[in-house]
This record gives structure tokens, C-alpha cells and sequence, in this order.
């Protein structure tokens, strides 16, 4: 089992966390830049190296209130829990991080980008030019699928 220090230095490493330090000489680490409210990514490290990692990617009956304790997990496994909670917690409520694209093409070689930015989809020409903006990931594709695109 890993110790609280050895523990603490594998968290330190996630430059884009932020340590805090909470009652019982305990620490959270916080991933600031999340497209979502939640962003304790660890929850109570403490001296006994014990800590909960965000894991709300699981089924919530697989998890202690989204977090799973990682007191007996080795370091590349935490590290592992570490990062797939940052890369979760970069996408927004929708499932997507904030600049994803895809590229649809049509038979005769033209081509579109579906970008998802603030929570609406855009369809965006070759030339850079809008197309049209969309509420849902599937009204935008519908309207690609209409148009004779498909996804590249």
C-alpha cells in the first residue's frame, strides 16, 4: 500500500490540478478548468493514504457517491483513476469537450466540419464560413445526413 507522501507526490504531478487543504490534515485536488461545476478530481487524500478519486464516467452503484477509494491501488493505476477523471471532467454535460470536431464528407469530395462550442453545434464550410448552428448533436447531423454528407 502506498503512503500518503508517495501518494501526494503521484497527485503533484497532474500540473492541471490544484492542491487544497482540507479539516484532519486532509487534501483535495481540484481541476479547475472543468466544463462542468464538479471539479474535485481527488477528495480527501489523508495521513493514512487513503483517497477518493471522481469517477462519475462509472455507473453511479459502482462508485461511493461518484468517487472510488484508492487506499490498496498501486501508482500506475492511480495515476490511470487520475487522469480518465480530468479527461471526463473536460467535457461539458453533453458528453463532449468544448472544440470537438468532426469532418463530413459528401461523393464529390466537399467537405464540412461539425464543431460542438458553448453548448450548440456548428456546421462550418471549407472556406471557414458558417453553416448553420444547431441545439442537438443529432439535429446537426440529420441536416448533414439530408445534405448527402457522411461522417469521414
Amino acid at each position: 500500500m502506498l503512503s500518503f507522501a508517495e501518494k501526494k507526490a503521484i497527485f503533484d504531478e497532474f500540473e492541471e490540478l490544484t492542491m487544497h487543504e482540507v479539516s484532519l490534515k486532509r487534501l483535495n485536488y481540484h481541476f479547475e478548468e472543468s466544463a462542468v461545476p464538479k471539479t474535485t478530481v481527488v477528495k480527501f487524500l489523508h495521513p493514512n493514504g487513503n483517497a477518493f478519486i471522481y469517477a462519475g464516467y462509472l455507473p453511479e452503484e459502482d462508485t461511493m457517491k461518484g468517487y472510488i477509494s484508492v487506499l490498496e491501488e498501486d501508482a500506475e493505476m492511480i495515476r490511470q483513476m487520475t487522469a480518465d477523471a480530468i479527461e471526463y471532467l473536460k467535457k461539458t454535460v453533453d458528453g463532449y469537450e468544448e472544440g470537438y470536431q468532426e469532418n463530413w464528407v459528401e461523393d464529390h469530395g466537399d467537405y464540412l466540419t461539425l464543431e460542438y462550442r458553448n453548448g450548440m453545434w456548428s456546421i462550418i464550410m471549407s472556406s471557414g464560413a458558417l453553416e448553420a448552428i444547431f441545439k442537438t448533436r443529432d439535429a446537426a447531423v440529420g441536416y448533414l445526413e439530408d445534405e448527402g454528407f457522411f461522417e469521414n
